[in-house]
């Protein structure tokens, strides 16, 4: 919408509680301001509900209420498609709570549909106005419709003698949660404002009437994941399938057939690298740098980094010639706090914006739940509180993010679409888990995944493990699951599985290393550092930010029938696996493993020699176990000589 001042002139399509549907006569106004500049309740003053003036008196504070649209405006429509430069949409929204909704945000959104098409697009609400009066403040707000990537392309889809627009779901940000809101509206607009007809048009014609629609549906979405055992055909890079799963009422199915495709949005996040240990004295020792750049400088030897945090973490890449109990890898993946000149890491890590504990002290044994990460109360929140810097969606710190996408992915996903997983098949024999030394491919595995599979009874027969693998979820959510399935049978409901999205996941062992007091040079062990272990790792996954389901679509008899859903934006991510690739066992003892080994030397060199005396072995142990027997012999024998005489 241009800036400049210009004739305002545009009608107010009102809702209110108790009517949703008819004709509403036209508020009319003819100021030289901008209409993004005028003030709410002076919109809304003079507009006909049903007949009825509108009046402020009418719209109460309920605590239990819900925000919904009270008037959708169509601005600046012109008979001439050449001059349609003054063209916006405006909501006007009645905020029953008097909740302070998120004004300094792009989270608050509306799903809406043009030109009588079922294609629901979500468009960015841009906060203008709030009611301020005395009794009435924040009881409405006023927002524009950002539909400027789309402009030229609504405008060629509405037909000028009856514009129609459908709402099916408004979202609103309050102190950073979105809630989603059915509208289910259509409005239609005729006619045109004042100085928006044909030349030798008098007056305004505008007009605007309002019917409601039944047919949506309002989601409970949960998030669940799949992630082979083995790489993807890179070492230590792993395929992750994300998925959620929803159900749909039996009605629905009937009436319109399966559901055939899905419409979502959501916001691709890859996070920085995230250090797990379950040594409790690293943990605690770097816990206070987490948000913190630490560099020793450009030191050769330990004694020479003034870094304060006394420990180094290196990912090593070569693991065929690494041995941690050694000096450490000349060429790492990933190194923190660690000599550059010497380790050579592929990611020089400065500053780590992520540390956990593996609360059973086995890092290699530890998975990091997603619910650490997102939700509310989650790391993502607690770290951005606590460290604030440039927001990603408004809600979370960038710096917890290493890449994020510029814009949302919006696509709609048919059930023919599949997704490609590889599973490369890893194993290690002893002596690569022992003394680190690579590892082996045993096979590789492929798997065809459909994106939209409905769920039937017998998908939930077998163990866990059977119905996980068959289904492509992650065990950790097999309960949930399945206690949603029985839910949704009881409701008439079908569940669907919606695999949306595959991503790579990145983990590598890490070896921990404490700073030693000599650094005594090239001949020294790991140049004055000291290996402690290597109980940890560092992993980097792709998340999505605000994920949405927008509409489905359902087919039968092959008509299609797209409903528009309601849900509220949620954030999702997998949980965090440690490294399918070990470089060592640090607990292993090689005292015993010395033991072991002459023990058997010994026997092998001696089994000749033990198995010639093995006869008279033999036969000194039966003549040592029947001395007792002899002995009770002669004792008897001696009894029988004494009685006879």
């Amino acid at each position: 919408m241009q800036k400049e001042l210009f004739r305002i002139a545009a009608v107010l399509c009102l809702l209110c509680p108790w009517a949703v549907r008819g004709g509403f006569a036209p508020a009319v106004r003819a100021e030289e301001i901008s209409y993004e500049q005028t003030d709410v309740l002076d919109d809304l003053s003079g507009a006909v509900i049903g007949g009825k003036p509108f009046d402020i008196t009418d719209y109460l504070f309920d605590e239990h209420g819900k925000p919904q649209i009270v008037a959708f405006a169509e601005y600046g429509y012109s008979f001439y498609a050449d001059s349609q430069d003054d063209y916006g949409l405006y909501v006007y929204v009645y905020n029953q709570q008097g909740q302070a909704i998120d004004t300094d945000t792009d989270r608050n959104k509306i799903s809406l549909a043009y030109g009588g098409r079922e294609n629901w697009t979500k468009y960015n609400l841009e906060f203008l106005d709030y009611s301020s009066e005395a009794g009435y403040e924040g009881l409405f707000y006023k927002f524009r419709v950002d539909i400027a990537e789309n402009r030229a392309e609504m405008l060629d889809a509405l037909v000028q003698s009856e514009r129609r627009y459908g709402i099916s779901e408004l979202e609103l940000s309050v102190k950073n949660t979105v809630t989603a809101y059915p509208c289910m509206q259509t409005y239609t607009y005729s006619g045109y404002a004042e100085g928006y007809g044909p030349e030798l048009s008098e007056g305004s014609t505008l007009a605007c009437t309002a019917d409601g629609f039944e047919k949506y549906l309002t989601l409970d979405v949960r998030p669940t994941y799949y992630r082979p055992e083995g790489t993807n055909g890179e070492a230590y890079a792993r395929d992750t399938l994300h998925s959620v799963y929803f159900s749909v009422p039996d009605e629905i199915l009937e009436e319109y057939g399966k559901m055939t495709a899905v419409h979502a949005t959501w916001r691709n996040a890859k996070t920085n690298p995230v250090f797990v240990t379950g040594n409790k004295e690293v943990y605690e020792a770097v816990l206070p740098y987490v948000g913190q750049a630490v560099d020793g400088g450009q030191f050769t030897y330990a004694k020479d980094d003034v870094s304060p945090v006394p420990y180094s973490l290196i990912a090593s890449k070569y693991i065929e010639s690494a041995s941690w109990n050694g000096a450490a890898p000349t060429l790492s993946y990933m190194s923190y706090n660690a000599n550059r000149s010497y380790t050579n890491s592929d990611k020089e890590v400065t500053t780590l914006y992520y540390c956990f504990l593996a609360e059973n002290g086995d890092a290699d044994n530890y998975t990091l739940p997603a619910e650490k990460l997102t939700g509310e109360g989650g790391y993502f929140e607690s770290y951005t509180k606590e460290h604030g810097g440039e927001l990603v969606n408004a809600r979370y710190s960038r710096d917890l993010f290493e890449e994020t996408a510029d814009e949302f992915t919006d696509i709609t996903i048919s059930e023919s679409d599949t997704f490609e997983l590889t599973d490369e098949v890893i194993s290690q024999n002893l002596g690569q888990q022992f003394v680190g030394g690579g590892y082996d491919v045993s096979g590789t595995n492929t798997y065809t995944v459909s994106a939209i599979r409905q769920v039937d009874d017998g998908d939930l027969s077998g163990d866990k493990t059977e119905v996980c693998e068959k289904l492509y979820i992650d065990e950790s959510d097999y309960t949930e699951f399945e206690r949603y399935c029985e839910e949704a049978e009881k409701r008439e409901e079908t569940v669907y599985l919606f695999r949306y999205c595959q991503s790579e996941y990145l983990c590598y062992e890490v070896a921990e290393y404490l700073r030693g007091e000599g650094g005594q040079g090239l001949a020294g062990k790991n140049f004055g550092y000291d290996f402690v272990d290597t109980n940890a790792y560092f992993m980097q996954m792709w998340v999505q930010l605000d994920f949405d389901i927008i509409d489905l679509t359902f087919t039968k008899d092959n008509v299609d029938t797209v409903i528009p859903a309601v849900m509220s934006p949620t954030d999702i991510a997998a949980d965090g696996s440690p490294s399918v690739i070990t470089n060592g066992n640090d607990d292993f003892d090689w005292k015993t493993l010395l033991g072991i080994i002459l023990g058997a030397i010994l026997l092998i060199v001696f089994l000749p020699l033990i198995a010639a005396l093995a006869p008279y072995l033999v036969k000194g142990i039966v003549w040592i176990l029947l001395l007792p027997v002899k002995g009770v012999a002669a004792i008897i024998d001696s009894l029988k000589k004494r009685r006879n005489k």
